[in-house]
């Protein structure tokens, strides 16, 4: 192996942790790890350790196995994604685990690379090297995304909006990637998948804020209909990467301008949802809720959901609170019939809620099939 050659794709990992509760495992990565010359490498048997180390000490790389003392390799790399401040820390599962499950869900806690055991040295280094193009991708990307905003700042509008259409454009780019990630997945071809699968919600990640700044620019031209839609395509890529906080941020924006405009996350529910993805559409319906709380139409959405699943009981306790907040809920009633074999009545001596105002918006997306 010609380390020299390569040494500029994978010199940025310097300081690494290795975790496994696994001896055999340990030695191996150990091992391993050493050949490509980081400077310090610390091992640890539990997550609860490694996260107290990472806390007071710089990290560059995690190689973290799917089995620990205290928690699964999944679940440790959720708490670094979600508790962690500052730059994200790149975790590359290194896992006897070939399940696509095991795979999907080491995507969702935010790992970039995927080695299956056994490995050999050629295939470890192919996956560092990729592992540290992920991390820097896309950098020139983001310094023209830098420039467009200033040109904002500037007043240069027309400017700013060519800059950010450009760098919309690439949005072609990132479906490239997540169709290759799905090749990969069927080829049981995983470290190759997550690459592919995280290159391109880097790429969306940088929609996004394009959008949120052509947004910006339109609204220095005084174009109130062009801010709308893009702020709305900002909220849309942050309701489909699960970020409440940006989402709710971008949504009370734009209801400065349309009251009546749609929850981005109940859109999304109900995509999710007429692709059969019910858990995913649940999910969104939730975040939904944090946004228009008093909707009844998002408890009608997750009902048909759970529905959907078979889960009777917990459908009908939605779509009931539906009904109470809109006893004239035809669709809703309709639902509590299918699960119940009767119309819904409010129960004696209760008191029926009249439909209030829902907090953001008048009216949402009800999640009918045509």
């Amino acid at each position: 192996m010609d380390q020299k050659k390569d040494s500029k794709a994978y010199g940025v990992y310097k300081n690494i942790v290795i975790l496994t509760n696994i001896e055999v495992h340990a030695k191996r990565d150990l091992a391993t790890i050493k050949t490509f010359g980081p400077t310090n490498v610390k091992q640890f048997t539990m997550g609860v350790d490694a996260i107290d180390y990472m806390a007071e000490n710089h990290v560059d790389l995690i190689l973290c196995d799917s089995s620990l003392n205290d928690m699964s390799g999944i679940k440790f790399a959720q708490i670094v994604r979600k508790n962690m401040s500052g730059r994200p820390l790149p975790i590359i599962m290194v896992t006897l685990e070939n399940k696509k499950d095991h795979v999907l869900d080491s995507i969702a806690a935010g790992c970039i690379g995927y080695i299956l055991r056994p490995y050999s040295l050629d295939t470890f280094e192919k996956y560092l090297i990729l592992a540290n193009q992920l991390d820097c991708y896309p950098e020139i990307e983001e310094m023209e995304l830098q420039e467009a905003k200033d040109m904002v700042e500037r007043g240069d509008f027309d400017d700013a909006i060519e800059a950010f259409e450009e760098l919309i454009s690439y949005q072609d780019e990132a479906q490239k990637y997540y169709d290759m990630g799905c090749q990969f997945m069927v080829q049981s071809k995983f470290g190759k998948a997550i690459v592919s699968y995280k290159k391109a919600v880097k790429i969306n990640d940088l929609f996004a804020e394009a959008y949120k700044g052509l947004a910006d620019a339109y609204k220095g031209k005084k174009d109130l209909e062009a801010c709308k839609k893009y702020l709305k395509k900002a909220a849309d890529v942050h309701a489909q990467f699960d970020r409440l906080e940006e989402t709710k941020a971008l949504f009370i924006e734009i209801l400065k301008y349309e009251a009546d405009t749609p929850n981005p996350f109940n859109s999304l529910g109900v995509t999710l949802r007429k692709q059969g993805d019910y858990p995913g559409a649940i999910h969104a319906y939730r975040q939904a809720l944090e946004l228009t709380p008093n909707d009844e139409n998002i408890y009608f959405n997750m009902a048909k959901a759970l529905y959907f699943m078979g889960k009777l009981d917990e459908a009908s306790k939605e779509v009931d609170m539906s009904l109470k907040m809109n006893p004239e809920f035809r669709e809703a009633n309709k639902l509590y019939q299918r699960i119940h074999g009767k119309p819904w009545t409010p129960v004696r001596g209760s008191i029926v809620h009249p439909r209030p105002i829902a907090e953001g918006a008048k009216e949402s997306v009800k999640d009918i099939d045509p």
